[in-house]
């Protein structure tokens, strides 16, 4: 075993270990409320039904419901929801620079939901691990013909992270297993380990599963005049656990992971998540359900009291079912049959009640009540009360997901973006933009409410001033309508290339003014014929 080796599977391990306390609640969350990850401290057989601690299903929905909403939020397939944009501001303004930058927009997004990318299906489930277990991983990449993007989530199981001095996330170990034939087929059966090399001599079991670790971090001894994948920024470095062996080394222009954190403690590496404010409800939710569950049970099929001796048999309680008791017994009871229900004082309304109350805490820990965008359904409203509810809602949920924006959609449309632009995808940029900074821009509801309430806020200015113009018309000189005409297509998710460029405007304006000064002098002509025809037709009088 190379030093190297040996010091990844410490560092690994030690990783692993520092973490082992969240796996115990990773675990009870995935019990409640996504059962197909609940085998963090636990192997279940495949295909075993992992329902059986769940008696009522809204931890499920409540957490489907806000996954949902992210997608809906940040990255909505139905709208744009990312701009690319020179970090030049004068650049964007170029006619030529503006065009190109929506085309390679148009193409990122049909890359993006390419089905083959199975963007949707594995950001979904990121979206899912992240409201449960405040952390989600997501790779993006290129399918092994390099024909299209490709993402894939990862099981937060089988990653450990670390942190830069900057505390953003440089470094992933991730674990998997492969058979030994699929490794001969991914890596080439030289390099290997022993006793993967010995599964496959003469077939002795090439379906025997070997576990790997393949660890991306930052590379500090490149050289950075090669274009090797040994001299890339990020190092990729696969390694046989069992046979303790390097069996490839590659690497990455880009971190390619996607690490996104609900929120974060100070001093803790891994999120923590709605799901984790919601847990006490959900289980105290199983408990009433199971309780309520059997006394429901009693309700509708009670328990029977029977007087010793009464009955002769056995008590048939199925339908049509007939019961023999001893008549001398019935008299001595009053008459009343010796076989009557035990009522157990069960109070069904109360416990529906409580189970209701312990269903809404969950609901608001997932932010039922807030992530419908106001305006958008119930009741009608005024514009103020919508503006109102637009508020309330960026502060609620605004910094939540301007954290998502960075650590999630930020980095991976960043990395999307190079792997196209490397790859050739889009067109020949313009000479101006060669060589210059992209940025971008998100579209989300959130920031579409934050524009919104700018423009609501406008409007109302306008209305303010209205009648102070009648008397004072020169009060509309401190505005800049140039300015609120070229945001306000923006803020209301208008294409840009409908607007005409800021030249254009320029050369349609001067035309203008020219047919205008044209008109002004033909229409000058036309007054001075006129008196020259007036004056020709005054009586002429002699010199004296």
């Amino acid at each position: 075993m190379s030093k190297e080796v040996e010091d990844l599977l410490q560092r690994h391990k030690r990783l692993r270990d520092e973490r082992r306390q969240w796996e115990d609640h990773w675990q009870e969350l995935a019990e409640v409320m996504l059962p197909a990850r609940a085998d963090f401290t636990s192997t279940p057989v495949a295909g075993d039904k992992r329902t059986g601690k769940i008696y009522d299903g809204v931890p499920m929905l409540a957490r489907r419901g806000l996954a949902s909403a992210i997608d809906g939020l940040l990255k909505p397939k139905t709208s744009r929801w990312f701009r690319i944009l020179a970090a030049d501001a004068e650049l964007n303004e170029q006619g030529e620079v503006k065009l190109w930058l929506e085309a390679a927009n148009e193409r990122m997004m049909t890359a993006l939901y390419n089905p083959k990318a199975k963007f949707i299906q594995r950001s979904g489930e990121v979206d899912n691990d992240l409201v449960t277990f405040g952390t989600g991983v997501l790779f993006t990449g290129e399918s092994q013909d390099r024909e299209h993007l490709l993402f894939r989530s990862h099981h937060l199981r089988d990653v450990v992270i670390a942190e830069n001095a900057d505390g953003d996330i440089d470094t992933l170990f991730l674990d998997f297993t492969r058979t030994a034939r699929q490794a001969a087929q991914v890596y080439g059966e030289e390099a290997l380990g022993d006793k993967v090399k010995e599964a496959l001599q003469n077939d002795k079991d090439p379906d025997r599963k070997f576990r790997f670790v393949q660890v991306v971090m930052p590379r500090h001894d490149r050289d950075t005049r090669k274009r090797d994948n040994r001299n890339l920024p990020f190092a990729s470095v696969v390694i046989d656990v069992e046979s303790q062996h390097k069996v490839g080394e590659s690497g990455f222009q880009e971190f390619p992971f996607s690490v996104p954190r609900w929120d974060t403690m100070s001093g803790e590496l891994y999120g923590r998540s709605p799901g984790m404010l919601a847990l006490a409800d959900a289980l105290t939710l199983q408990e009433q359900g199971k309780t309520l569950l059997v006394a429901g049970h009693k309700a509708v099929d009670p328990p029977l009291l029977a007087a010793d001796e009464s009955v002769i048999g056995a008590i048939r309680t199925y339908p049509g079912g007939i019961t023999a008791f001893d008549a001398e017994a019935a008299r001595q009871l009053g008459g009343r049959p010796p076989i009557f229900p035990l009522n157990t004082g069960a109070h069904i309304p109360l416990g529906r009640e409580m189970l209701q109350d312990t269903r809404d805490q969950i609901w608001a820990a997932f932010f039922r009540n807030i992530l419908q965008l106001p305006g958008m359904a119930g009741p009608r409203m005024t514009a103020t009360e919508v503006l109102e509810r637009k508020e309330e809602f960026i502060r609620t949920i605004g910094p939540t997901f301007g954290r998502l924006e960075a650590d999630y959609v930020a980095t991976l449309i960043e990395r999307v973006f190079h792997i196209m632009f490397r790859t050739g995808a889009f067109p020949e940029p313009p000479e101006v933009l060669q060589g210059r900074e992209v940025r971008f821009e998100f579209a989300s509801p959130v920031q579409q409410a934050r524009k919104q309430i700018e423009a609501a806020g406008a409007a109302r200015s306008f209305e303010l001033l209205a009648p102070l113009a009648q008397v004072q018309p020169d009060i509309w000189d401190h505005f800049n309508g140039d300015e609120i005409a070229r945001d306000a297509p923006e803020i209301f998710g208008m294409p840009s290339r409908w607007l005409r460029t800021e030249e254009e405007v320029q050369t349609l304006r001067q035309g203008r003014a020219q047919a205008q000064q044209a008109m002004q002098m033909l229409s000058g002509a036309g007054q001075a014929a006129e008196v020259v025809e007036k004056v020709a037709r005054l009586p002429q009088r002699r010199a004296p």
